[in-house]
């Protein structure tokens, strides 16, 4: 499953984000998509060109959003608004110094829901400090989960697994019992739950 990665810019550069659909599920939006756009969840790059047309209240709120990365001509912009230039890259970038900028805050982004915190191939009680490995799959189907709490199983198949859908088989579930089983030897507040066709996030301790 690739990561969902969100492109702002103006239209003369989308011609440089074909290749880096072998990386990432691309969503290309333009800069009227920013002013709605700081409680972004999705990483977002956000090229600031020559043509950007970006208010500096919008700039302020989404440069608070760590799940933004910005491209730009140099550090003129940032500096106008007294902003830092934390995530920040200088143009000409290379495909290769994109990707793993973004891999980087993949990597190192931590989720948190209820007294689970999912970081780095790993879940661990925020409580306990119980830890458990997690493979590639077992990731994206929390993480898909933690963002939207209940996905259709069939995109689950189809972005995760890479199964066509007019195939039956049961590798999702044995995907699902071996993330319950993990979650539940972390003494986790919640399981995972699938019932007509869905999958979602079951609280089993309401008390926390």
């Amino acid at each position: 499953m690739k990561i969902k990665l969100e492109i702002f810019s103006t239209k003369e550069l989308n011609f440089f984000f074909t290749n880096l659909d072998d990386f990432f599920d691309l969503d290309l939006k333009t800069f009227k998509d920013l002013e709605s756009s700081n409680d972004q969840k999705n990483l977002s790059v956000v090229f600031l060109d020559d043509q950007s047309k970006i208010s500096e209240k919008t700039l302020k709120n989404i440069f608070e959003n760590e799940n933004f990365i910005f491209v730009c001509n140099d550090f003129s912009i940032f500096q106008k608004f007294s902003l830092s230039q934390k995530n920040t890259l200088i143009s000409p970038v290379s495909i290769n110094r994109l990707v793993d900028l973004v891999n980087g805050l993949i990597n190192t982004k931590k989720y948190i829901f209820k007294n689970i915190e999912l970081n780095n191939h790993s879940i661990a009680n925020i409580t306990t400090n119980k830890k458990i490995h997690l493979t590639q799959a077992e990731i994206h189907i929390l993480l898909k989960l933690f963002n939207e709490k209940n996905v259709k199983k069939k995109f689950l198949e189809r972005d995760v697994l890479h199964i066509k859908q007019d195939l039956n088989t049961s590798s999702m579930e044995s995907h699902l019992n071996r993330i319950r089983k993990k979650l539940k030897k972390i003494s986790s507040d919640f399981t995972i739950s699938s019932k007509d066709n869905y999958v979602y996030l079951e609280i089993i301790n309401q008390n926390k």
